[in-house]
């Protein structure tokens, strides 16, 4: 295990490790946006005056589409590759997130919310990254730190929009704070598209060609463990 640490610099920013460092910040940036509205739950429930209930409804509708969303964008990332999976998954979800900071009702909140299940499946794709970069010795160490420096965007989400709205002051800062971070994965979605490669020079990368084959098995029972897991949590 030390040796694989010592071989392992975050803080490089050539070669596998630009790939890992641009590819957490990612899906940094889609837990970012997929709990964006957390944070502000108080001030968008007093704004459209909304129940318990439809308080609840919007945190369930946020993680409905996630499970079924990673499956899909599992089957994509096979059929296309990952670098461009990533970054249409952050140009699209960067739209939907517009449509929820422009809400004037609580059925637009609400759908929007839905819709933004989908950038929960950042996830998958970025494992499936990794794994083309690092070998077997280090994938593992890898797709941890991918994993953990990731979901911490929730947390960063929870620090720096409250922030942001305060800066903005008024009784719109919620639809500023939540519609600046919706310009940041816009602009990411480009950088990630134009700074990555999905293999190593002189590799190739590996489509799936049946559904059904032993490596698609194993990949995507775990995705949807890992899936099922989270979404209930």
């Amino acid at each position: 295990m030390n040796a694989v640490k010592s071989s392992f610099n975050l803080l490089s920013f050539t070669g596998k490790f630009r790939i890992l460092n641009l590819t957490w910040f990612a899906f940094f940036l889609t837990f970012v946006v997929w709990f964006n509205h957390a944070p502000l739950l108080a001030t968008i429930r007093e704004t459209f005056g909304l129940s318990d209930q439809e308080v609840k409804i919007l945190l369930i509708l946020n993680v409905a589409l996630t499970i079924p969303a990673r499956v899909i964008i599992g089957m994509l990332v096979d059929r296309f590759v990952p670098r461009i999976v990533f970054s249409s998954l952050l140009f699209f979800s960067s739209f939907i997130c517009f449509f929820f900071a422009t809400a004037q009702s609580f059925e637009t909140l609400a759908i929007a919310r839905f819709m933004l299940g989908f950038v929960g499946a950042g996830f998958v794709i970025g494992i499936r990254m990794i794994s083309e970069w690092f070998p077997a010795k280090q994938v593992g160490f890898a797709e941890g730190v991918y994993k953990g420096l990731g979901n911490f965007g929730s947390a960063a989400a929870a620090i720096t929009l409250p922030i942001l709205a305060l800066i903005f002051g008024g009784d719109d800062s919620w639809h500023y704070a939540i519609g600046t971070s919706g310009v940041v994965i816009f602009v990411y979605s480009f950088i990630y598209f134009f700074s990555v490669t999905d293999t190593p020079e002189g590799s190739t990368y590996f489509k799936q060609n049946r559904w059904t084959s032993y490596r698609g098995q194993v990949t995507w029972s775990q995705h949807n463990r890992f899936s099922c897991a989270y979404a209930t949590a």
